[in-house]
């Protein structure tokens, strides 16, 4: 299986995110505040007091389900020519005129592939204001050389629970007599980690935060200061130390070969040795 750890570089820089936070700050503190004709908030009573960069994930899987199995069927024929008394077919002479029909038993080889490639938000909320699939389309990522540098947010969707979504869309039923082999195959598992800029600001004894995400530009006034960064503590061993847990989740307790395809961890362009 393939496994990429990817970084989008920012598009807007710290400075501009701050800039654009701050011409937000107001808001920060909810439309009640900002409504209050006799006491709003002022741009020089509010006060700057904590910013954090942070990279938040999204997943991309993509898999794919081959499966070979017997159809047993009948095969109803009837004459083409009204006048017929005999009918001969594959060189034996059969009693089949025109007034009946002939069925005939078979059975049919069939070979199935249905491939998937899937995104997921790795966060159970999330200020995402495009699709994850729209980010990839549009944004440049790279592969993360130094992913111990970054403040990288721990994903809370796992892999294990992609794999149990991946199942239940692959694993449809098929219309067959014998199963001969069925096989799912995960063949690349990609995290993406995207910048954002979260601006912390004081009014009185309240607080607010401003987020601006370093690709778009769009501003979340209802954000978070997330604790949990883990800048120095996320490596790529442990972001995807997933191979038997993804295979577990994935087996469906039935006759299925699970395939984690060509087992990598290193970055593209590294020496695996």
């Amino acid at each position: 299986m393939k496994q990429q750890l990817m970084v989008f570089p920012d598009i807007y820089s710290e400075p501009a995110a701050r800039s654009q936070a701050d011409v937000e700050k107001v808001s920060a503190f909810g439309w009640a505040a900002k409504a209050k004709l006799w006491d709003r908030p002022k741009d020089a009573d509010i006060t700057l007091v904590s910013s954090q960069k942070r990279f938040e994930p999204f997943w991309n899987i993509k898999a794919s389900r081959e499966i070979k199995f017997e159809f047993k069927t009948t095969y109803a024929i009837k004459a083409a020519n009204t006048n017929a008394l005999t009918t001969t077919v594959l060189g034996q002479t059969l009693d089949f005129p025109s007034s009946k029909a002939m069925v005939l038993s078979g059975s049919e080889y069939c070979e199935k592939r249905v491939e998937l490639s899937e995104f997921f938000h790795g966060l159970k909320t999330t200020s995402l204001n495009k699709t994850p699939a729209e980010y990839v389309a549009k944004y440049n990522s790279q592969v993360a050389e130094n992913e111990a540098d970054l403040a990288l947010i721990p994903p809370e969707v796992t892999a294990a629970l992609i794999a149990q979504e991946i199942r239940k869309r692959l694993m449809e039923p098929v219309d067959a007599s014998n199963i001969i082999s069925d096989e799912l195959a995960v063949h690349e598992l990609t995290l993406y980690y995207r910048p954002v800029y979260a601006f912390e600001y004081a009014w009185r004894d309240k607080r607010g935060v401003v987020e601006i995400d370093a690709l778009t530009g769009n501003v979340n006034r209802e954000g978070n200061m997330l604790a949990n960064l883990a800048k120095g503590m996320m490596t790529r061993e442990n972001l995807f130390d997933v191979g038997a847990e993804l295979a577990n989740a994935l087996i469906p307790g039935g006759s299925v070969i699970v395939k984690l395809v060509n087992v990598a961890t290193k970055p593209t362009g590294t020496d695996p040795h």
